[in-house]
């Protein structure tokens, strides 16, 4: 408990100091942004569009079987198919800006905790409209893992409550996701909105506002402060929450396989941060001498901190729920060791390419 005051403290203390930092000179002349570009684009990005889009379709394809024949074979096809999508996801999940911002991908696919009432509202009434902010909540994978998983307090048989109207549901939140993710895929094609092309134009090039190096740098910030290190950890384990654990918002409580997600998800920001076997964000804070507030090596300091986050999370497993209930402070770690990535990815790695942070955060600092 000690180790997880002391990286609170140092977190905190450089948070503060940050805010009356001027921020970094644009070093952008000093590294070649459209390899990295392209790279990310080519390389990462598109993948990973399409493993989603592919993913979704063999969900859509098992949905089919159990819609026409409802049994155990069917549901646990379907289960198995939904875990690859929503793993399929995480390897989206930082690239939370063009297409994607412009279609709400996030808030069709991805939104936890659920309304159960919305739910049961929505099939009950066989009446609803699921583009209405009234329904964020009740529709995406965890909407879908809800109906064909249950509460795990109701001991639910699922089988016998597949009726005409649940099943109906789960294909109208499954098109939606399906829809939106085949969308965001073809408007980053080339021989479709060929957003690949005007990721890594030269016009696209630079630090500012608009730059892609600008769109990425912020959308994976505000994906890892939101939705990694809060929703994840941080709103389930109590440390976003006055100190009041709600595990039934962690981002799988319906299927149990909460920390198998968000292991796949810091793979993700590896692969990003690394460029995979290319050119990555680590060979800009390379060319740029990148360091941190404290005068260390920016680069290093980041590959040190994906290994202690690894190394946090290698010690809590699934289900996430009943280990806030047993190793509180296992998880709390997870939550101290994200918040220094935070702080180096949010304060030291933008300040030092130069981008300014234009969403609004959860800090206050």
């Amino acid at each position: 408990m000690k180790k997880l005051t002391l990286i609170l403290f140092s977190v905190g203390a450089g948070l503060l100091i940050s805010c009356n930092e001027n921020g970094a000179l644009d070093k952008t002349n000093d590294f070649d942004q459209q390899p990295l570009l392209e790279n990310l684009g080519n390389n990462l990005i598109l993948p990973a569009y399409e493993h989603l889009t592919q993913a979704n379709e063999a969900l859509s394809d098992a949905f089919v079987l159990l819609k026409a024949d409802p049994n155990s074979t069917t549901l646990d096809d379907f289960r198995s198919k939904l875990k690859s999508a929503r793993l399929a996801w995480q390897a989206c999940a930082p690239y939370q800006f063009g297409p994607a911002e412009t279609r709400s991908l996030t808030n069709e696919l991805n939104i936890y905790p659920v309304d159960q009432t919305q739910i049961n509202q929505n099939i009950s009434s066989g009446s609803y409209d699921l583009s209405t902010l009234s329904n964020i909540d009740a529709k995406g994978f965890q909407a879908i893992s809800y109906l064909v998983y249950g509460d795990p307090d109701a001991q639910e048989d699922i089988l016998s409550s597949l009726s005409a109207e649940r099943l109906q549901y789960i294909e109208d939140v499954l098109t939606r996701i399906s829809t939106t993710s085949s969308d965001v895929y073809n408007d980053w094609k080339e021989d479709g909105g060929n957003y690949i092309s005007e990721f890594s134009a030269e016009d696209a090039l630079g630090v500012d506002v608009g730059s892609s190096v600008g769109k990425l740098i912020n959308a994976l910030n505000r994906d890892f402060e939101r939705n990694t290190r809060d929703g994840k950890i941080g709103i389930p384990v109590g440390i976003r929450t006055l100190g009041e654990p709600i595990p039934t918002s962690s981002e799988a409580y319906y299927a149990g396989y909460s920390v198998e997600l968000l292991v796949a998800n810091i793979e993700a920001y590896k692969s990003l941060y690394f460029g995979g076997n290319g050119i990555g964000l680590d060979d800009y804070l390379k060319a740029i001498g990148g360091t941190t507030i404290d005068n260390a090596d920016l680069n290093q300091s980041i590959a040190t901190q994906f290994e202690n986050i690894e190394s946090a999370i290698g010690k809590i497993s699934d289900p996430l729920p009943q280990t806030i209930q047993s190793q509180k402070e296992d998880v709390e770690m997870v939550f101290a060791e994200m918040q220094i990535m935070n702080a180096l990815l949010k304060t030291d790695l933008a300040s030092t390419i130069g981008v300014v942070i234009t969403y609004q955060d959860n800090d206050g600092d």
